[in-house]
C-alpha cells in the first residue's frame, strides 16, 4: 500500500488516501448520496425496475460528476497548499497518445521495411551458388523508442497566493521553535523541582 494525494475538482489537496502500490494515473471519485428512509424504501421498490430505468437516464445525475480525483503523482516537497493542473494533465495525456501511436505507426513501417529488405538480401544470398555465398545475411530487429515523457510532478504547484504565503511565513516567524519551547519547558521544571525541594526541606 501507498499514500496518494486526493484533490478537489479545482485540483487544490484535500487529503493522502491509501491504495494499492499498483495504482498510477489520475482517477476521478464521487461523492456518496445518503438517502433519506423514505427514498431508501422507494430504492427498493423500484429496484426490480432498474435496468430497464437505466437506459431511459440522461446522465445528468450527480452521481456522474466528479467530487475530485485520486492522483498518482507525488507531491514535490516545498508547497504550502499543493494544486494539480487536473486540466493540463488532461490535454497532455491526449497529446501523449497520439505522439504515441504515430512513433509506433513509424516503428512498424520502418520494421516491415526492414523485414523486407532482410528478405531480399536472404533470397539473393540464396540463389548464390554456395562457393559464391558468403556469410548468411543477420537481420537485426528494429527497438522501439517511445517519446520521451514530461516529469509528471511538474503538474504540481502552489495554490497559495504570494500574498498568503507571506502572511502564513509571518506567522511562524512570530511563533518560538521546537528548541524554544523546549528550553522553555525545561526552565518550567527546573522551577518547579527547586519549589518542590525547598517546600520538602522546610518541613
Amino acid at each position: 500500500m501507498k499514500a496518494v494525494p486526493k484533490v478537489n475538482t479545482n485540483g487544490l489537496y484535500l487529503e493522502d488516501e491509501l491504495v494499492d502500490d499498483a495504482f498510477s494515473g489520475i482517477v476521478p471519485f464521487y461523492t456518496p448520496s445518503s438517502p433519506t428512509l423514505s427514498d431508501t424504501n422507494q430504492q427498493l421498490d423500484t429496484h426490480r425496475f432498474a435496468d430497464s430505468s437505466s437506459s431511459t437516464t440522461d446522465g445528468t445525475s450527480s452521481e456522474s460528476i466528479p467530487a475530485g480525483y485520486t492522483v498518482g503523482i507525488p507531491v514535490p516537497p516545498g508547497l504550502y497548499h499543493p494544486r494539480f493542473d487536473i486540466q493540463g494533465w488532461l490535454a497532455y495525456e491526449a497529446e501523449y497518445e497520439e505522439k504515441l501511436l504515430e512513433a509506433q505507426k513509424a516503428y512498424d513501417q520502418l520494421n516491415n521495411e526492414s523485414q523486407a529488405l532482410f528478405q531480399k538480401q536472404h533470397d539473393e544470398w540464396q540463389n548464390k551458388p554456395e562457393n559464391e555465398r558468403g556469410n548468411e545475411p543477420v537481420y537485426y530487429a528494429q527497438t522501439f523508442t517511445a517519446p520521451e515523457r514530461r516529469d509528471p510532478t511538474t503538474f504540481w504547484s502552489e495554490g497559495l497566493s504570494e500574498e498568503a504565503i507571506k502572511e502564513l511565513a509571518q506567522k511562524a516567524g512570530q511563533q518560538p521553535s521546537e528548541t524554544d519551547q523546549l528550553k522553555q519547558r525545561i526552565a518550567d521544571l527546573e522551577v518547579t523541582l527547586t519549589q518542590i525541594m525547598l517546600g520538602s526541606t522546610g518541613k
